[in-house]
């Protein structure tokens, strides 16, 4: 009897272990996200620097991949997220909506997770509420196949980012104010491509004859 008795056990444990499914990789960020200088046009200004950088470090994931981001919120006011172009399924609390998040407070941290489910492709981030995307805080979100699905094409040689968006030279105070006011913001000072407008060093450095991707995304305010 105690024969059978191990058996059963020890089949039943074979079973469990036959059943259980690891879960998708994670990848984790943290965010520090402060005021600083920056200078698209040429004239120095205050924007939304996270870790420091202008635009914000990337994401770099693949498709299926659980991303963790502990956004640390060291401005003087209310912020949030949102991941354009991501699919939050059952857990739209995540997307950095207004209303179906409530803002992560001055002084405070938020840590976001959220799945790319069955994605790939180019998105970005940015700052939802107030008019922080005018001033910073986007950045791009790489999402690469999975191995065993593959793309129908060669891998380039290099993959490059290209966020292009307007640029206002106004504080994100005073655009929120005109708006407020109802007044309109008007025409943009310019427009940047990767936090800079031109300038005699090239960007990327290619060589004849290879395939290079890019990855474009619209970050400013218009259309």
């Amino acid at each position: 009897m105690g024969r059978i008795s191990s058996l059963v056990i020890g089949l039943m444990a074979c079973l469990m272990a036959a059943s259980v499914r690891g879960e998708d990789p994670y990848i984790f960020y943290t965010w520090n996200v402060t005021y600083g200088t920056v200078a698209p046009l040429g004239v120095e200004q205050q924007g939304i620097l996270i870790n420091g950088l202008f635009p914000g470090p990337e994401i770099n994931c693949s498709s299926n991949n659980n991303i963790v981001v502990n956004v640390f919120n060291f401005l003087d006011e209310p912020l949030l997220f949102t991941w354009h172009g991501i699919q939050h399924r059952k857990n739209s609390w995540q997307d950095g909506t207004l209303g179906a998040q409530c803002p992560i407070l001055p002084g405070t941290n938020y840590t976001y997770h959220f799945q790319v489910k069955d994605q790939i492709g180019s998105y970005f981030y940015y700052p939802s509420i107030g008019m922080h995307r005018a001033v910073g805080g986007f950045g791009g979100l790489r999402i690469y196949s999975r191995l065993l699905i593959p793309v129908p094409y060669a891998d380039p040689a290099d993959e490059f980012w290209v966020l292009i968006g307007d640029w206002y030279g106004k504080s994100h105070q005073t655009l929120s104010q005109f708006l407020d006011s109802g007044r309109s913001i008007g025409r943009p000072s310019g427009v940047h491509i990767n936090g800079k407008n031109g300038g005699l060093e090239p960007a990327y450095t290619m060589e004849p004859g290879k395939t290079y991707k890019y990855r474009i995304c619209n970050v400013g305010i218009k259309d």
